[in-house]
Parts: C-alpha cells; structure tokens; sequence
C-alpha cells in the first residue's frame, strides 16, 4: 500500500503560523522570538514582509515579537555603562 506524505514545506507553513500564537501566550516564547528578530535583524525586514500579507490575527500576534523592545533597553544598558566609565 503506497500513501503519498506532503512535501516538508507545508510543515513550513504551520510553523510559521503557530510560532507568533505561541508567542501571544508566553513571554518566554515572545522574548526568545524578540531576540532572534533583534540578532538577525536582515531577516526580520522578510518576516515584517510576510507579516504584513498574513491575515489579522497571526499579524497582531507577530507584531508583538517585534525586537523594538529589546533594541531600546540594549540601548539604555549600553548608555548607562558609558555613564559609570566617565
């Protein structure tokens, strides 16, 4: 008996809507997506690409990952061993 299997893309595909409602619900998940998108900031200019053409909830959900954040307290962190040196 032969049962055809889908290629592995279309696991792809329910990964990358199931990652951004796993982060919706758990900050650790949220944080760990944060800094993926913050250290690999050319690919997240793709994932911003592709959120902006997914429907709304998976694009509220995604937009939560967003390494703003984590760019602004990288920021303060840096700032404030420049005030302890001087």
């Amino acid at each position: 008996m032969f049962l055809p299997l889908p290629p592995p893309f279309f696991g792809m595909v329910f990964i990358a809507l199931g990652v951004p409602l796993l982060a919706a619900g758990s900050k650790r998940t949220r944080r760990f997506i944060q800094h993926l998108r913050w250290r690999y900031y050319r690919h997240n200019e793709k994932v911003e690409y592709l959120l902006a053409r997914m429907p709304g909830f998976v694009r509220r959900h995604g937009h939560k990952t967003r390494p703003d954040g984590l760019m602004r307290s990288h920021k303060m962190a840096a700032s404030a061993r420049e005030r302890l040196k001087g």
